[in-house]
């Protein structure tokens, strides 16, 4: 299953769902969240990881935060917030030490409502 996004203008947020994907990917699906005419510098994003059945590589991980790191201050994006089943999600463990790292709002949970929570709390 391809990456792909909606957004919630009154909420302010970009859901992303999909199977995991790779770094090219995340550039292709952050452009075009970039040229939506419904995204709004400030919102926020969850990836919705719950349906996804092929986790990706630390390497993989590694890119695609990268090119999370060269849209984020473009997009003006506040937070982001990914959402995994029950259970450890080492690639979602990955991005989340990564993005600490560029200095990215990023957070993995397992419960919507908490994600969900979290960034309305920024």
């Amino acid at each position: 299953m391809s990456l792909a996004y909606r957004i919630d203008p009154a909420d302010g947020v970009v859901t992303i769902t999909g199977d995991y994907g790779d770094a090219a990917g995340w550039r292709v699906l952050l452009n075009a969240v970039a040229q939506d005419p419904d995204y709004h510098r400030g919102f926020n994003f969850i990836r919705d990881l719950r349906d996804s059945a092929h986790p990706v590589s630390a390497a993989t991980v590694v890119g695609i935060i990268a090119v999370v790191r060269q849209f984020w201050d473009a997009l003006g994006a506040t937070r982001a917030a990914i959402v995994t089943r029950p259970g450890i999600d080492y690639p979602a463990v990955i991005a989340e030490a990564l993005a600490d790292e560029e200095h990215i709002a990023l957070r993995a949970f397992t419960s919507y409502d908490d994600a969900v929570s979290w960034l309305r709390d920024g």
